[in-house]
């Protein structure tokens, strides 16, 4: 399943009441007339039907009416009654009390002596025990899907959880010399042995009687981290797999390493479970120094890792009388992040909410006065998705955890310094130019082994070694501070306002040896546009088989693709899936030479997931003829083929023309154009005027005075060789069984698949 393109507002409806479908309608009109698509159903405070009741089943049922009526695209289930789920609104734990969350206490007695015991807070779900999950999702889930199964997919997208946690051990009471308390469930202390060879309680008290650094907290957080994937999300998202659903919703505490750790022991894993990875930044802060860099950072890192984009509940906390531009704001840095859903909260059908959740409220209803302009915070908020679809190289990738002391700051120091950053966990490889791991001696970077003793001393280092080549100052060419920047791999960049001075900034974007002036307002954003690659003919992706099988990813569906399948030297005769291929229809998609010596496939659709191409009998394959090509407009990134975006990533294998077309502001005083073109024969174009071909170096072109000091259209046709489409796998020793292909071997396709222009 895939979410096509729509509004990506949507409200977090909270059900007040008993509303009746005259309400509902009234509702959901409204919203439809500014544009908005998506709900999401909210069981909270003020509600006045029996959650989960056939009431409350026949309610739900008028909402995804009276949505399909409307032209509503996606609805969405809450998966608790307020928060945190795993409860099911308090059910869980009332049936059997060994379904609340357990954990061991830790008590200091008079004579100064550590004893240790076991309790559980009755008012919190243990999601830490198997079966109290699934007496969950049977009274959850099951019951939903008992009323709504055939929505499943079609009408209702997924299902949201909310905070879910092995954090909430306590419940109010204070207990007389009370040191720690920590989750538990049984078999923890023996598989804490087993990790360490020691025994926890011993550790525990060693640490608390000497008052050394709770060496024994990271191998703890890890066990509850793996025990809270495995019998909370794992089964949550499988099950909503298997019901054509997504799993979205956000963790608890995601804004600093040690809540993080504390609530969720292995929080970039566990993002990793949801299927829509999401975030909350409810708080809706606006600068710097509060910023919460980690939650965004952690949200994204599910996000690019899982490709269906990503979620963030935003706004709930208020204030009231928030402005639209600070909303704007907001969800213009989530889609910084790779967010591209935004979740309004609270959108009560009425206010007597208020009662209970009586200190924060800002409601995204027609109680708001200006509630028609949802029309235009949706627009804009559809400048955000696309955004959040972009692919972003980092130049600065940091481990996580590491030292939690470290990391904040780090975090930003870099947002001011205006570096562009993301973070990894410990099994990740890494593609930054910097990896860098959070040490008690300070920072460490991998691949040079070098270390700073402080996050300063290594800024100021990097500032030497690696000069920044889009950057943003103030007028007076001081370099700006209190911004958030990105550079895209589009070239494309974006730019918000930190900064807690109300006057609007006049400052100056860097690029390309030229200095662009624009004004940036109180929560104000700025973009600035990139490029647009398109291709001449489709992409290729030689299928390098093993003993007669090949596997290929599929992130996202591919309309329309073909196979080409060689007849000559050996004909191919491929399955895919088990399903056999016919490939009868003359080969157009390889260049002359080839085509005259393949079959290709009618056009198909290749869904997401992973795709097994197995021979119906082993043939040879060539180095320089192969078995099989799979073409079609996609992007292949190294974990698997997307849609092609336009924007020049996952070419590695394509041959033929890439037109490189976007708009440029020329220097009053330039005179000369460089280009990186990868030594391609090229062409450049400016306002559709040839300025003449390059065959090799120098890639550099004469600008006529006509165009100094303008705004003009710039176009780069560039022409590949053929070698790209043969591959690099094909030719690796162990492969082509020689060293012999690896001398010959294809480059790897286009370094710098987006060229930018350099005035002198």
């Amino acid at each position: 399943m895939s979410l096509k393109r729509e509004c990506p507002l949507i409200p977090m409806g909270a059900v007040t009441g008993k509303p009746d479908r005259n309400m509902i309608s009234e509702t959901l009109t409204a919203l439809r007339e500014v544009g908005v698509t998506q709900y999401l159903i909210y069981p909270r405070s003020g509600c006045e039907l029996e959650y989960l009741s056939p009431e409350w089943f026949d309610t739900c049922r008028i909402f995804f009416e009276e949505g399909e009526r409307l032209g509503f695209t996606s609805m969405w289930l809450y998966d608790e009654f307020n928060w945190p789920s795993g409860q099911c609104g308090g059910k869980i734990m009332r049936e059997n009390l060994d379904y609340a969350l357990h954990y061991l206490q830790v008590l200091e007695e008079s004579d100064g002596s550590i004893t240790f015991r076991k309790g559980c807070n009755p008012a919190r779900p243990d999601v830490l025990n198997f079966d109290a999950m699934r007496a969950f999702l049977r009274s959850t889930h099951e019951r939903y899907a008992e009323h709504f199964s055939p929505l499943f997919g079609r009408l209702i997208k997924g299902f949201f959880t909310d905070e879910p946690s092995f954090l909430y051990v306590w419940h109010g009471e204070s207990i007389p010399g009370e040191r720690l308390r920590i989750a538990c469930y049984p078999g923890l202390e023996e598989e804490y042995t087993a990790l360490t060879g020691n025994q926890l309680q011993n550790d525990i008290a060693c640490c608390l009687k000497t008052g050394c650094d709770p060496f024994w907290r990271p191998f703890v957080y890890q066990l509850l981290g793996n025990r809270f994937r495995d019998a909370f999300l794992r089964p949550v998202r499988d099950w909503c797999t298997a019901h054509n659903l997504f799993l979205t919703g956000h963790l608890m505490d995601e804004s600093s390493t040690g809540s993080s750790l504390a609530a969720s022991g292995r929080p970039l894993e566990i993002i990793d479970q949801f299927t829509l990875p999401g975030m909350d930044e409810i708080f809706t802060r606006q600068f710097n120094d509060n910023m919460e860099w980690l939650t965004f950072a952690t949200a994204e890192h599910g996000i690019r890792r899982t490709g269906n984009g990503g979620l963030a509940e935003l706004f709930a906390l208020g204030p009231c009388d928030m402005s639209l531009a600070r909303m704007k704001k907001t969800m213009r840095l989530a889609g910084m992040f790779g967010v591209d859903h935004y979740v309004l909260a609270v959108a009560q059908l009425d206010m007597r909410g208020n009662v209970e959740k009586s200190s924060y409220f800002n409601p995204y209803s027609r109680t708001q006065p200006w509630f028609r302009a949802l029309k235009l915070l949706g627009e804009d908020a559809a400048l955000s998705a696309d955004i959040a679809g972009k692919p972003f190289h980092p130049e600065i990738q940091i481990r996580y955890p590491g030292v939690p002391r470290l990391l904040n700051d780090l975090l930003m120091q870099l947002v001011e310094r205006q570096r562009s950053w993301s973070v990894i966990n410990a099994e990740e490889s890494g593609s930054a130019a910097f990896i860098l791991r959070l040490e008690q001696e300070g920072i460490t970077e991998e691949r040079s082994g070098r270390t700073w003793c402080s996050v300063e001393v290594f800024l100021n280092d990097l500032e030497k070694r690696s000069p920044l080549r889009v950057y943003v100052t103030e007028s007076d060419g001081s370099r700006a501070r209190d911004i958030f920047l990105r550079n895209y791999a589009d070239g494309s960049i974006e730019v918000v306002n930190l900064s807690r001075s109300p006057q609007e900034r006049a400052l100056l974007l860097h690029r390309n040896g030229q200095a662009i002036p624009f004004p940036l307002a109180f929560d104000g954003t700025a973009s600035f546009g990139g490029w647009k690659i398109e291709l001449d003919r489709p992409n290729l992706k030689r299928l390098d088989f093993e003993n007669g099988l090949c596997r290929v990813v599929v992130r996202e569906n591919l309309p329309a693709v073909t196979l080409a399948l060689r007849d000559y030297g050996g004909r191919v005769e491929l399955r895919l899936d088990g399903k056999p291929i016919e490939a009868k229809s003359v080969c157009t998609s390889l260049p002359q030479g080839f085509r005259e010596l393949y079959w290709e496939t009618l056009p198909f659709d290749l869904p997401a997931g992973e795709h097994r191409f197995e021979m119906a009998a082993v043939t040879r394959d060539y180095l320089y003829l192969p078995c099989a090509f799979l073409t079609g407009e996609f992007s292949d990134q190294g974990d698997g083929l997307a849609r092609y975006a336009g924007d020049g990533a996952g070419l590695g294998n394509y041959i033929g023309k890439l037109s490189q077309q976007g708009e440029v502001d020329i220097p009053a005083d330039a005179t000369l154009l460089r280009l990186e073109t990868d030594n391609l024969f090229s062409e450049l174009f400016l306002d559709g005027e040839s300025l003449g071909e390059r065959a090799w170096a120098p890639f550099a072109w004469r600008i006529p005075e006509r165009f100094a000091g303008r705004r003009v259209q710039l176009r780069l046709e560039r022409y590949t060789s053929c070698g790209p489409m043969f591959g690099t796998r094909a030719f690796e020793p162990e492969v082509a069984g020689s060293d012999w292909g690896q001398t010959y071997a294809p480059q790897g396709g286009i370094p710098h698949p987006v060229a930018e222009p350099v005035f002198e």
